[in-house]
């Protein structure tokens, strides 16, 4: 939302361009009493919380990244056993074939 003389010479003579602005105003002023609703004050708490999550995320994203990787291996493993165990009940319920 410019302050620049043309922009608001724009808005003085075109329809458009005064609905265009004043539908941003209202989504700038939703946004303002959103922020407030939440607890965020100014700009400045609101820069805060988000390095506060970029820190978490630094610590946080590894970690789960990581007990998701042990967890799919340990699937894999899982599934190998199954499929082995299947393998072996086959060849045992099969016996030999003497007929060839």
């Amino acid at each position: 939302m410019s302050n620049s003389p043309g922009e608001t010479a724009k808005r003085l003579v075109s329809k458009k361009a005064r609905q265009h602005f004043e539908e941003l105003q209202h989504k700038v002023n939703h946004y303002r009493e959103n922020l407030k609703e939440k607890g965020y004050k100014v700009p400045d708490d609101l820069n805060k919380r988000q390095r506060e999550i970029k820190e978490l995320e630094k610590e946080v994203v590894p970690t789960i990244e990581k007990q998701i990787k042990s967890k799919e291996q340990a699937q894999q493993r899982h599934q190998l056993r199954r499929v082995r165990s299947s393998f072996t009940n086959k060849d045992k319920n099969q016996g030999y074939d003497f007929s060839r």
